[in-house]
């Protein structure tokens, strides 16, 4: 009589199981597979290569000259009802400022030469003091001739000292009011210069005779 029974049944089951499950393997149906497009496609063109470009360096650009600007004339503003002796003392004394006599060799020419003049009034303001009013006259050639003569005479305009602060003398154009007001100092100015110069220039051998400029 044997020791152990086997358990028959329970190996049928088994042998079911596995039998089972060998059928689920065997049914299981393939996924289909991705339909390929009926349509042809257009072979790939492959692209150029561009060629590559040398980065040239940027050059610092120079900056502009500037343009030298004109310097600017003083703005002058005369007060209206400007009174001129109301501002200076009557005392005027024209002294002798300057005198340049300078000798040239002419370039030879065949021409002939022209003596050219020209007269000029400056004002300068001299603090609280007053204001110098200068004439000069300069005579030249053109072109170049023998000698070039200026001769300067000025005056000392002292200012009142009950009335100078009512005026900003930097604004007003004291040489045109000069020229306005005292054309007897003007006069006798020029005179002076005339004569001064013909005698500078009859001491050298070459006489000018006196003229007025016009």
């Amino acid at each position: 009589m044997p020791l152990f029974r086997r358990n028959k049944p329970a190996d049928d089951a088994e042998k079911n199981k596995e039998t089972e499950k060998s059928e689920k393997e065997e049914t299981k149906v393939p996924e289909p597979a991705a339909e390929e497009s009926a349509e042809p496609k257009a072979p790939e063109i492959p692209k150029a290569e561009e060629p590559v470009r040398p980065v040239q360096p940027i050059e610092p650009s120079e900056p502009a000259a500037e343009t030298p600007k004109a310097p600017e004339r003083p703005r002058f503003h005369t007060p209206e009802g400007f009174d001129f002796n109301r501002y200076f003392l009557a005392e005027r004394r024209i002294t002798l400022e300057n005198v340049s006599y300078e000798t040239q060799r002419p370039a030879v020419t065949s021409g002939q030469l022209r003596l050219g003049a020209k007269d000029t009034i400056v004002a300068q303001l001299i603090g609280n003091a007053g204001v110098k009013a200068t004439y000069n006259r300069t005579l030249s050639f053109e072109p170049d001739g023998p000698f070039t003569v200026s001769v300067s005479f000025s005056v000392m305009l002292v200012f009142n000292p009950g009335t100078r602060g009512e005026v900003d003398w930097k604004t007003v154009d004291v040489a045109e009011e000069f020229k306005k007001n005292c054309p007897q100092l003007v006069q006798t100015m020029m005179t002076k210069s005339a004569l001064l110069i013909a005698e500078i220039t009859n001491a050298n051998g070459t006489p000018i005779l006196p003229f007025a400029v016009r």
